[in-house]
């Protein structure tokens, strides 16, 4: 039996002054497993939906906070949902027809490379907006030649993501053009994931760090310039390519504001609320 995963498109574009940015949106961490209720089938011999999860290293905080629970829809009915029904059937199409899938991305990144040169504009892609894939990992077969991963295809364009691996352990060897962004935890289940310790540990190696706040808290470390004399910028100014993160001698700190109707997990701290959490959590 053929299933149909097909979407309007894979990524979702912005523009800017400056840049384009092209997002991947896939089933957050285990939002797979509710496809049966928004009616798209799947071959249950091929994948075992309970296996499944985009987003390994999730804590409670950011799990609360996903932008994937905070998007339009997300209290309407299943059938109605556009929104999520496509980011699941992108996520089969991803699992289940791996060659379709980056037969339509390379088509997608294309046409996205050929808008960015006529309109004299740089070009971003994000991949792991609402998951946390190891992309560099994901070798794929297009027109009879395989390669490594997306960026081997496109080792011209610019690729960016924000993760909680260990980058230190498991993904210290990526490509050139794929920018990786260590997204601080907090908590889960009572136990701080990632110490100041740990933090300072990434960015003296050069790997930049994200971190979530509510605005008043962004502002006052964004007016800070720097913490603890590592450097910090606004993480949008970052994505819409208006400061870049290469050539650093140590890692930046990326200031995420949590979006307003953020469910915030008041026992998580991954979103720094207070002054207090900034001396509990950041020293």
């Amino acid at each position: 039996m053929q299933y149909n995963y097909n979407t309007t498109n894979l990524l979702s574009k912005k523009i800017n002054e400056t840049t384009i940015v092209g997002t991947l949106y896939l089933a957050a961490q285990k939002n797979i497993m509710h496809a049966p209720m928004y009616g798209i089938e799947h071959d249950k011999n091929a994948l075992n939906l309970n296996k499944v999860n985009l987003c390994k290293n999730a804590t409670n905080g950011c799990v609360t906070a996903c932008i994937y629970h905070n998007g339009l829809f997300q209290n309407s009915h299943f059938s109605k949902n556009k929104i999520k029904q496509a980011r699941i059937k992108r996520t089969f199409k991803f699992l289940l027809q791996k060659e379709q899938f980056f037969e339509q991305l390379i088509k997608e990144i294309n046409a996205l490379k050929r808008k960015a040169k006529k309109e004299n504009l740089k070009l971003h892609i994000q991949l792991n907006k609402t998951s946390d894939i190891l992309w560099e990992k994901e070798n794929f077969i297009y027109k009879d030649v395989e390669y490594k991963n997306i960026m081997e295809y496109f080792d011209d364009v610019k690729f960016f993501d924000y993760t909680k691996y260990n980058i230190l352990k498991s993904r210290k060897k990526t490509p050139k053009n794929y920018t990786l962004i260590y997204s601080r935890a907090g908590l889960h289940k009572g136990k701080l994931v990632d110490s100041w310790e740990d933090l300072q540990n990434y960015l003296k190696n050069k790997i930049n760090i994200a971190i979530v706040c509510t605005n008043k808290i962004k502002e006052e470390l964004l007016n800070q310039k720097e913490h603890n004399d590592f450097s910090i910028i606004d993480a949008q100014e970052f994505e819409k390519g208006n400061i870049s993160l290469d050539n650093c001698i140590e890692g930046t700190i990326l200031i995420h504001e949590a979006k307003i109707g953020t469910n915030i997990n008041k026992n998580s701290a991954f979103v720094l609320e207070t002054p207090e959490d900034i001396e509990k959590y950041l020293y």
